[in-house]
């Protein structure tokens, strides 16, 4: 896709997002204005400042996104690399490594790490309670990692996700934690692709 069109989609879904919470404050700064009653004139204050809050956790979360950690290329071992991040969180007893395979590639430990963490602990676990995740890596020309999950269905979720940050809300608790893992692959020379028939992801790692 176009450099181009990618800026065009993401400006329009970040519109999108803004724009809902900018008309409620237009509508309760009017009402503020207009109205005496103290009860609403109350009411409208707390409006403001909550939608003046949502519009600052979307730019927050937008720069978030777009903040690449800097980094080293270092040697890691897979599986090992995987666990490390798998007993950080709070599922990992949600989550399975495979360990058959065993091998070593350079690669940005901390920002596939970021990226592995994204996934994992920005789906909504709490809402999709019988949800698992499946981790597997081979090398082959290039290092391969699968990252698939059971007992869930994204079946709303559209193949160009990646281009709208607060696409995927309904199943990861931030809209942008996948549009924030996509932006540290393209950074990185990585190839981040969702599978909608695998029911997750692929992350290919140039050797």
């Amino acid at each position: 896709m176009h450099e181009i069109d990618i800026i065009e989609r993401v400006i329009r879904n970040i519109a999108h997002e803004v724009r809902n919470p900018l008309t409620t404050v237009k509508g309760y700064a009017q009402l503020l204005s207009q109205k005496n009653d103290p009860a609403l004139i109350v009411k409208s204050k707390n409006m403001i400042i909550e939608q003046s809050e949502r519009i600052d956790t979307i730019f927050t979360q937008l720069y978030d996104a777009f903040t690449v950690m800097d980094d080293d290329i270092i040697e890691c071992a897979f599986p090992e690399v995987l666990y490390m991040v798998v007993e950080e969180s709070s599922y990992r007893d949600y989550i399975t490594i495979e360990r058959n395979t065993q091998f070593s590639i350079s690669l940005y430990a901390n920002r596939f790490q970021q990226c592995l963490s994204s996934i994992i602990n920005g789906f909504n676990w709490k809402y999709f309670s019988g949800a698992s995740l499946y981790l597997n890596a081979s090398k082959e020309i290039r290092c391969n990692v699968s990252i698939s999950f059971s007992g869930i269905v994204f079946d709303s979720i559209p193949e160009d996700f990646f281009y709208y940050p607060f696409q995927c809300r309904q199943f990861f608790s931030k809209g942008s934690e996948l549009f924030k893992v996509y932006c540290i692959a393209q950074r990185s020379g990585w190839q981040f692709t969702f599978f909608k028939e695998r029911n997750g992801f692929a992350l290919e790692i140039p050797i």
